[in-house]
């Protein structure tokens, strides 16, 4: 059976079940680990039998778990880069790339000669091996921390991987980190516990729940990094942060009350999603 053919088959077993169908062409070019433009140059390649056989299991596994694409093969895409996933740490979101967007956007228009930039909750570590590797204008020190020791495994997994030198710190938010920084930036849980049933299988089955929820309605951290934010940032210093759609309101009243001007900025599906927060 080739490529073309296999994809075919997995398309109809998929269908049947009402998922997803894309997920067979990329699941094949993930498995075999190979780049868009070389994976489509080979559809008609045969697949081994051993291939095959791996493949099909896998598809079987998401019609019979909702097993996501990332947990399938072990990792996945970030702003076009690699990384390792695991159930230590949440799969990467497209929203996220958003988050990166607006850095560099700030990056870029800086008159700044260097950044030291912090990423709290840092799970995978792609948002500190990202902004490492794509703040070329400017010397960049990035330091990433997470309470969790095996998100932290797998964050260092994911800077070897991507050739990035960053300084990863066990710490319950600030509790250990030394210093002050030009941009604070988090991706940290935030859905409210009471939200819980309204999420799929293959979220609450295979992300971390450390990583997704979160006290108080969901601004827990949120308000534990903007509180003690004016020890760790420099004078001039900013705060990135991925907020769930219905926050805006809730995360410019805690920016208020600590002396922040907030902005929030809309996503690609034209949901609040990413709060700038700078000092009055």
């Amino acid at each position: 059976m080739n490529r073309r053919q296999a994809i075919i088959k997995a398309c109809l077993l998929l269908r049947r079940q009402e998922k997803e169908e894309s997920l067979a062409k990329f699941l094949l070019m993930y498995m075999l680990d190979e780049s868009s433009q070389e994976f489509h140059n080979k559809l008609s390649d045969e697949l081994t039998t051993a291939q095959e056989k791996r493949y099909f299991e896998l598809i079987n596994k998401h019609i019979s778990e909702n097993t996501p694409l990332s947990h399938l093969v072990g990792f996945d895409y970030f702003y076009d880069r690699k990384f390792k996933v695991t159930k230590d740490v949440l799969s990467p979101r497209i929203e996220t790339e958003e988050l990166i967007y607006k850095v560099l956007e700030y990056a870029k228009k800086s008159n700044k000669d260097s950044f030291r930039i912090l990423d709290l909750c840092t799970g995978s570590g792609i948002i500190a091996i990202t902004l490492k590797k794509e703040i070329s204008k400017q010397t960049t020190e990035v330091v990433a921390s997470d309470i969790s020791e095996k998100a932290l495994i797998i964050a260092n997994e994911n800077a070897i991987l991507n050739k990035a030198e960053i300084t990863f710190i066990q710490s319950d938010l600030f509790d250990k980190i030394p210093g002050k920084f030009d941009i604070i930036i988090s991706n940290p849980p935030y859905i409210s516990y009471h939200d819980k049933n309204t999420l799929e299988n293959n979220v609450l089955n295979y992300d971390p729940h450390l990583a997704l929820f979160a006290d108080e309605e969901g601004m827990y951290f949120y308000r534990k990094i903007i509180e003690n934010a004016k020890n760790h940032l420099v004078n001039n210093g900013i705060i990135f942060f991925e907020i769930g759609y219905d926050q805006k309101e809730k995360i410019q009243k805690l920016g208020e009350k600590n002396n922040f001007i907030t902005k929030v900025h809309k996503d690609i599906n034209g949901r609040d999603r990413i709060a700038v927060l700078t000092f009055k």
